[in-house]
């Protein structure tokens, strides 16, 4: 409990300053762009990390596992050799990555764009960005080599706050100097260049002495098994992918995949607490299921799940009740026609999140082609219905689509892990937020009877919602496991006071 939420606060700070960089840098990035353009570059960087995860193909997920396999079992050389297979497979596969969409930049571009002068600068930019996919790779599996150690402080310092500072500080800068969409991307790529670098410093100070002097004892086989898997996975994840931006921009227009980007960007501070708890969840899923104590597993499951549902529900409730008011803060009229995408987008996510990590379940004890599955059915949903709905229904309709796949695939990997492994996420503590949310969401619903229509009225019946969310959580109190940690966080204060 004490490594999760020391790790998951570390995370979530890491988390916050990255939503709120990313949210900041679209509400300006569509201002002074529109949405269309915006749409435009959503379409590019989309691209841009399809390729970056193809280049990757699950080798940091495979570090990670390897690395905490490793030590667990006290095999120094078969930590640094799972670093060095991981490092030098994503240089060559991310190299033929980015090869391949510098050659098909045409060929891609032409499928999205709106027109023949919309397709050449969707492929100049994809051109541009290229260099974003290699620098992506060795990233992504630098932190997660760091993240087998069980701590988050390398690796959301390079990827929460290291690269998203640079990337807004460079963004927002070439913006101001006219660069449009191509100074946003070059930023993109910029901010993934300074990141590499610093994960390459962060995991050479992490490594123990006997850990950089041992024989390196890499298995290929192994990880890359293991790698695919996850990595197909992770791939066809319909987050990875970004499949509503996809098929939007085969189907739909650019202003409409303009749209989705910015409900997309208002689902962040909903989402945002349960991914800053994954990451140091995995290896404690490894480490617990390696030591064969399913009983801790199942236990710190439903903590972390109860967690997650408390810091993420009053946000999602607050954005299907009220996503006028938020778009029109967010972007004001640039945002016209995005409030029921955002609605329907938090109802997904409330099933997103309140199934807790459920996916790591299953990969971290070595079941990756059960998430394989997983999202190769999660593709074919998104797909076939979006094409069926969005000639039609447009934003709206894909958004339905979205929060509904999002609802049975993550209702099927609870399922799957309580069949497969014998946990599930949740405790009869859950109550507790879930009685909380459903009385918040009473508490501005009837506000809304209020006559009146202005964004100090709304403000204020989300106001009300938060004040009733927070007092009937504090007429519960805290669970035992909450109050140890607490004590800990008011103990540590003490100190350092």
């Amino acid at each position: 409990m004490r490594v999760v939420a020391k790790g998951g606060a570390v995370q979530i700070t890491g988390q916050l300053m990255q939503g709120g960089l990313s949210f900041v840098f679209v509400a300006i990035a569509v201002r002074i762009l529109g949405t269309a353009d915006y749409g435009l570059f959503r379409q590019a960087v989309q691209a841009l990390a399809i390729a970056g995860h193809l280049g990757l193909a699950g080798f940091n997920y495979s570090a990670m596992r390897f690395i905490a396999r490793s030590r667990a079992t006290g095999n120094p050389g078969g930590v640094r050799g799972a670093a060095w297979v991981a490092l030098i497979s994503v240089s060559i596969l991310s190299g033929i990555s980015c090869l391949a969409l510098l050659i098909g930049a045409d060929a891609l571009a032409s499928q999205f764009a709106d027109d023949a002068t919309r397709s050449q600068e969707l492929a100049s930019l994809l051109r541009i960005g290229a260099l974003f996919v290699p620098l992506f790779a060795l990233t992504q599996v630098l932190r997660y080599c760091t993240q087998a150690y069980k701590t988050m402080v390398p690796s959301v310092i390079v990827g929460n706050i290291v690269q998203p500072a640079a990337r807004f500080v460079l963004g927002v800068g070439f913006l101001l100097m006219g660069l449009g969409v191509a100074g946003v991307v070059a930023a993109h790529v910029a901010a993934a260049g300074v990141a590499a670098a610093a994960g390459a410093w962060f995991f050479r100070r992490v490594l123990t002495p006997i850990e950089r002097s041992a024989l390196p004892n890499g298995h290929l086989g192994p990880m890359a098994r293991f790698a695919l898997l996850q990595g197909g996975s992770s791939l066809l994840g319909v987050q990875t992918l970004g499949l509503a931006v996809l098929v939007l921009g085969v189907l739909g227009t650019d202003r409409e995949v303009g749209l989705m980007g910015i409900a997309l960007a208002l689902q962040t501070p909903g989402t945002i607490f349960l991914g800053g708890v994954v990451n140091i969840w995995a290896p404690m899923v490894t480490d617990l299921y390696e030591r064969g104590e399913i009983e801790r597993l199942q236990a710190l499951y439903e903590t972390v799940t109860r967690w997650i549902v408390t810091l993420s529900f009053p946000v999602l409730i607050a954005l299907t009740i009220e996503p006028d008011f938020f778009v029109r803060l967010f972007v004001g009229d640039n945002g016209r026609g995005a409030a029921k995408v955002v609605a329907l987008l938090a109802i997904g996510n409330l099933f997103y999140t309140g199934t807790g990590p459920a996916g790591f379940v299953l990969s971290m004890t070595g079941r990756p082609g059960i998430n394989f599955i997983n999202s190769v059915v999660a593709v074919a949903l998104y797909i076939g219905l979006g094409a069926l709905v969005v000639p039609r229904h447009g934003t709206i309709g894909m958004a339905a689509v979205a929060a509904l796949v999002t609802a049975l695939i993550n209702g099927a990997r609870v399922v799957q892990a309580k069949l497969l492994i014998g946990v599930q996420p949740f405790g009869n503590s859950i109550r507790k937020p879930l009685f909380a949310a459903a009385g918040a969401a009473a508490a501005t619903l009837i506000w809304r009877l209020v006559p009146g229509e202005s964004l100090v009225l709304d403000g204020a019946g989300l106001l009300l919602g938060g004040v009733t969310y927070v007092a009937i959580l504090a007429v519960f109190g805290l669970d035992p496991e909450e109050q140890h940690v607490w004590e800990r966080i008011k103990a540590r204060a003490g100190t350092r006071s």
